[in-house]
């Protein structure tokens, strides 16, 4: 490997490891080789602690990189054209053999202004100063005692602009002391340090946080009652609905566990005048939507009111909530929404602390915009997380038996149209198995395995009780765990009936029930399928079990719509025909039944019941999960209390 980009790595990674100097994943890094010729700099949307060999870097050309610094041109452009340009060029500078979309930082032509390394930060204790009024004065003093003093570097908008301008400070600064700066102190920004070595520039920023910390001192700790779960999730729903009334997202919410920061902020009496201010940095605007919203209260008619206040003008709504005696919350995708936390306590300190440093300075409405229009930022926040799109994106949906047959297929198809799936079985092993096979087709879904015996109140509560905690909210239950006992009337075991009862009626019942009561209380509407079958609505032979609980399934659907439709929650059912494909239901044995029924032989039976149908057509798992994702989309928003057939043409529905 290159040294420059051995260096690279290893200083990215010592950097990135501590969450004193990085925050959501933020920063940046460069390291030049020796003939001046190429930079080595961190890929955009890449966290430094998982920058490697493969990964997380690209190569440019210098002499590239600072042709665009040096264009004219470029500065007498619009903000959005320029930007695109640069983005472009400098993409265009790399001279690598990656193949995958990562770009190059946007800040490259500020890295190649600088010395050989280059460590770009946004640390806590260096955020109190930057975002101070008093901020270069108490560093002047800080560092009064330097030969060479740092650059302070007041706002400027990120990319171009900001490239630009520290080359005209850096050159007025060489002019006065003999030599470039080393380190930057940029105004609601952060921190750059430049070094000749590798080590020397991991030094520079070891001295400034030791400096700037020791200044600091200590915020007074403070600790938070320990809430009752029943608070939490019913902040979760509220904050869940709000977001949605406001915006029109589904989005999970979490909660998180009170950190120092958090429990000394809420304990503060000041704590809401610090947060009805504008954002502080760029990273706090494009990751958490600006200052977290405090609530006196997680009451969703307030939340509402004030996120549609801020939509109204012309700003994000809050992804953090702040919320008295309760903690913080996150509305955010699931990968994103640890950064939201990570980036909203951060702030929070440098809250507490800038405010002994002569108070808040914050972004300007026209420095927001940029950033909000910033197209480098976007994409950013894109990489970090690995959004996709889909008619379900960020719904929450459950689906029972999921690990295996159709519960398998419906599951697969729900992440396919971009919901967070929670794969209940009373087998944790195979819906485990599922949810692996669902990350590893898309890693962006969001999904996770439940244990659950749907035949068992307990156990249905727990299991919901768990996607809540993890998510927050509930839009789709399919109820698809099911058995078919298959015996002649005079040959069936009360016990296979009852067991049959028991999962294919009394586990519907149970996890509808608990479906429903989340949903209500949420408010936001939602889905229930019931997965019943062509034997629901055409009885077959040697199948008293199935027949019934299958027509049961149907009816108890009909009555639940008629229920819960004033409350938007639309109940249908799908009604496969056979499918055979990954069927625990058509095994071995019950293919012998089958073909005993019909004297006919095993091998024969597939065949046999694929020539039945009008298509002439195998029925897959994903033409099932097709049905179950259309009828829990909203292009279904009006189909409720109905049963879809889908069964290649086997049974007319009367």
């Amino acid at each position: 490997m290159d040294k420059a980009l051995a260096e690279l790595i290893r200083i990215s990674n010592i950097a990135g490891s501590d969450s004193a100097l990085v925050q959501g994943g933020g920063g940046n890094t460069s390291a030049k080789t020796p003939d001046g010729k190429y930079m080595y700099i961190k890929a955009s949307g890449t966290a430094l602690k998982d920058m490697n060999a493969r990964r997380g870097w690209r190569r440019q050309r210098i002499d590239k990189v600072l042709s665009v610094v040096q264009d004219k041109e470029l500065a007498q452009q619009n903000d959005s054209k320029r930007e695109t340009e640069v983005v472009r060029r400098l993409l265009e500078a790399c001279d690598d053999n990656v193949t995958d979309v990562a770009r190059p930082s946007v800040e490259s032509h500020l890295h190649a202004l600088m010395d050989t390394y280059v460590i770009h930060l946004h640390p806590m204790a260096v955020g109190a100063f930057v975002n101070a009024r008093n901020g270069k004065q108490q560093l002047d003093n800080l560092f009064r005692q330097e030969k060479y003093p740092p650059l302070w570097v007041p706002y400027t908008d990120p990319g171009f602009q900001l490239a630009r301008r520290i080359a005209r400070l850096s050159e007025q600064y060489q002019k006065k002391h003999g030599c470039k700066p080393a380190i930057f102190f940029l105004a609601k920004h952060g921190l750059f340090v430049t070094a000749g070595s590798a080590d020397m520039a991991l030094r520079l920023v070891n001295r400034v946080i030791r400096l700037c910390t020791n200044k600091l001192g200590q915020i007074k700790a403070a600790k938070l009652k320990t809430p009752a779960q029943k608070d939490i999730t019913d902040a979760q729903l509220a904050i869940r609905r709000s977001v949605f009334e406001a915006t029109g997202k589904y989005l999970p919410v979490k909660y998180c566990r009170p950190s120092d920061s958090v429990a000394a902020f809420i304990k503060r009496k000041d704590a809401p005048k610090l947060l009805a201010t504008p954002s502080l940095t760029p990273d706090e605007l494009v990751y958490a939507n600006g200052s977290a919203l405090w609530l006196e209260k997680a009451e969703s008619k307030t939340i509402t009111r004030k996120l549609k206040a801020l939509v109204q003008k012309g700003q994000k709504p809050s992804a953090a909530f702040i919320v008295k005696g309760l903690g913080m919350l996150v509305a955010a995708q699931e990968k994103t929404a640890p950064v939201v936390e990570e980036v909203t306590n951060e702030t929070l300190r440098i809250r507490m602390h800038a405010t002994r440093l002569g108070g808040l300075q914050t972004l300007t409405k026209r420095e927001q915009d940029f950033i909000n229009n910033w197209e480098s930022e976007a994409f950013r926040k894109t990489l970090i997380s690995g959004a996709g799109e889909g008619a379900l994106k960020d719904r929450i949906a459950v689906v029972t038996g999921a690990g295996s047959g159709l519960g398998r297929s419906i599951a697969f198809g729900l992440a396919r149209a971009g919901a967070m799936i929670a794969g209940f079985d009373i087998d944790l092993r195979a819906a485990e198995e599922t949810m692996d096979m669902i990350k590893k087709e898309n890693p962006g879904i969001a999904a996770i395995a439940v244990p659950c015996d749907v035949t068992n109140e307990t156990s249905v509560a727990e299991a919901f009780q768990t996607v809540l905690k993890r998510w927050g909210g509930l839009d789709v239950l399919v109820n698809a765990a099911g058995v078919a006992p298959a015996y002649p009337l005079v040959d069936l075991p009360v016990d296979k009936l009852r067991f049959a009862l028991e999962v294919n009626l009394t586990g519907y019942f149970l996890t509808a029930q608990a479906a429903a009561r989340i949903m209500i209380q949420q408010g936001m509407g939602g889905s229930i399928i019931n997965l019943s079958s062509k034997s629901g609505l055409d009885a077959s032979k040697d199948n008293t079990p199935y027949n019934a609980t299958k027509a049961g399934e149907i009816h108890m659907a009909r009555g639940w719509a008629m229920e819960l439709g004033e409350h938007g929650i639309r109940v249908n059912s799908v009604c496969p025909g056979n499918v055979f494909e990954g069927s625990k239901i058509w095994n071995p044995q019950y293919i012998k039944t089958c073909a005993k029924k019909y004297g006919i032989r095993p091998e024969e039976v597939i065949p046999y019941y694929v020539n039945k149908t009008i298509l002439k057509r195998e029925i897959k798992g994903q033409d099932i999960a097709d049905s179950v994702v259309f009828l829990c989309s909203d292009k279904a928003r009006t189909i409720t209390g109905q049963v879809l057939v889908a069964d290649s043409g086997q049974v007319m529905v009367r």
